[in-house]
């Protein structure tokens, strides 16, 4: 797993030189915030990501829910990638997704999946963006797809 998460950050510090001279619709409208159904952290989830150039940004998302006998949580934290396009673009992205949770508020357990992520993504001038995507969650046991989409606003 560490492997994976070393990989995924020496190819977004490779890749994000490429965009640094660009100018696009995410260096007018680099923070993104939105609500994500299915996708990298499964069922639902709130994130935010942050573009440093017109190709590159990074983000995080997460949900947590807990009941009388115990709680759960899943937190993405993954590199984007826009290697083409401006207002549609294609969008790539790689990462892990943090799953935690305690069986009774006493014992906690928590488990690390890699997470790669491909799709579309329009991106309008006045704000709204809509992303939908595949995305592929891996551990040493196997991997899931999980299709995913994200509306937000970005500003």
């Amino acid at each position: 797993m560490r492997q994976a998460v070393l990989l995924c950050l020496a190819m977004a510090l490779i890749l994000a030189p490429l965009g640094a001279h660009a100018e696009g619709m995410r260096e007018q409208h680099p923070n993104l915030v939105f609500g994500e159904i299915g996708g990298k952290a499964i069922i639902f989830s709130a994130g935010y990501e942050r573009y440093f150039n017109n190709r590159f940004g990074l983000g995080v998302g997460g949900i947590a829910f807990g009941a009388e006998d115990g709680a759960v949580g899943l937190f993405p934290i993954y590199a984007s990638f826009i290697p083409v396009g401006d207002m549609h673009s294609l969008y790539l992205s790689g990462g892990i997704t943090y799953f935690a949770g305690a069986d009774n508020w006493e014992e906690g357990w928590a488990e690390w999946f890699g997470t790669f992520s491909a799709g579309y993504q329009y991106q309008s001038e006045g704000g709204f963006f809509v992303r939908p995507t595949m995305n592929l969650l891996y551990k040493d046991e196997g991997f899931v797809l999980i299709p995913g989409v994200a509306l937000g606003g970005c500003f």
